[in-house]
This record gives C-alpha cells, structure tokens and sequence, in this order.
C-alpha cells in the first residue's frame, strides 16, 4: 500500500502548484489570480500588452498567428488589434524600439518577456506592475523593484481609470505574459488528467490481474 501512495504521489507532483513565496523580492506579493481560460482576458492583455510594452519589451518566441489561433482570433484580427498593419502574420512579435536606441537612451537593452512570467511567476509580474508610486521629488519608483528604470506604463490607467480597472488591465497583462510562457499549458494540463486516469486504470487492472495469477497459489 505504500508503494501504491508513493507512485501516486509521483503522477500527481507535476499538477500541485508550487507556492510562490514573498521571499527574494522585499514585498509581499499580491495574488495575480489570472486565468488562462478567460479568452476575454486574454484577448485585452494581447492588446494591452502591444499598447504599453512594446514600445521597449519583446516576446521573440511568439508569432503573431500563434497567439491568434490560440486565443480566438483571425489573423486579420491579431494584425489589425495587436500589429496595427505593421507586421505580417508569421512574424515573432518584436519590440518597435528601433535597434541601438535602447543603449543610447535607456544604457540597456530591455529584456525579452516571452519566458518573464515562467521566471518570477505572475504574482511578481501584477505586484510589479501595480506598485509604483512617486516619491518626495516626483520620480516613479516601485515596491517590488526599487530602483526600477521601467516607467510606469500603465500611468494614464492608473490616473484616469478606476482602481478595479487598473488592477484589472495589470491582471491582463500577468494573463497574457503567463500564455505567452507556455503556450501549450492548458494542453498539458488537460492531457495530463488523461495520462493519469489511464495510468490507474491500467494499475488497477494489473492488480486484478496479479490477483488471479496468484489465487490458486500458496504461500
């Protein structure tokens, strides 16, 4: 029976989700509570995302007809709403910053986010993003990175937008960031259950099995 628990403890260990502790980061920090099941989310992160990050940040391991077919739209749609006729569909979405300026400007080149929610978590990524703040002088600072040389791009949100909006279009983004991790996921997941439920059946028959070849022998 113990060997039973121990090798279904060993299918299930791949599906617990680990904790993402406060621990390294100087803040405790704030549940994304995202879901890569909401298209709709998705969809306004892909939009929010093109919007304010662009600009400096790139996710290179993506390409535009991917993430369309992936959260429900056509290409014509993920062109027009998130390239805006700049890009063709089988491109990998790539900062518009134009090459050399980030140096010149900024003294370093932005990082690539296709893999930043896999690294830090989609708790450190809406933390982030929704803890900034300005200090006695007037310069954007930020809880969770002090120091920080990212704006706060989400400022005109921030300022105009009611709080339940802005966490809302941070909460976006961390949904949107997280997909572009993993784009398979919800696959794996979902394919995952299935391996197991076989596996125990499979286990469960072999037991049955071994049951009927040993019934008539004694021990």
């Amino acid at each position: 029976m113990k060997k039973l628990l121990m090798l279904l403890s060993l299918f299930l260990l791949p599906f617990v989700s680990p904790v993402q502790a406060a621990g390294g980061h100087g803040i405790e920090l704030k549940p994304a509570e995202n879901n890569l099941r909401d298209q709709d989310s998705l969809k306004r992160g892909a939009v929010l995302f093109s919007n304010y990050c662009m600009a400096c940040h790139s996710v290179k391991y993506m390409r535009y007809n991917r993430i369309a077919r992936d959260i429900g739209w056509t290409d014509e749609e993920i062109i027009q709403k998130m390239a805006y006729g700049q890009n063709k569909v089988v491109d990998t979405v790539e900062t518009r910053m134009v090459d050399g300026v980030a140096t010149q400007v900024l003294g370093t080149v932005p990082p690539d986010l296709s893999l930043m929610a896999r690294l830090k978590g989609t708790d450190y990524i809406y933390t982030f993003l929704t803890e900034y703040y300005q200090d006695e002088k007037g310069n954007w600072d930020n809880h969770a990175l002090k120091g920080t040389s990212m704006p706060n791009v989400l400022e005109g949100i921030q300022r105009h937008a009611k709080p339940e909006e802005y966490a809302q279009a941070a909460r976006d983004i961390s949904n949107f960031l997280e997909y572009v991790g993993e784009p398979a996921k919800l696959e794996r997941l979902d394919l995952g259950w299935k391996v197991i439920a076989f596996l125990l059946v499979l286990l469960l028959l072999t037991y049955l099995l071994k049951r009927e070849y040993w019934r008539d022998i004694k021990h």
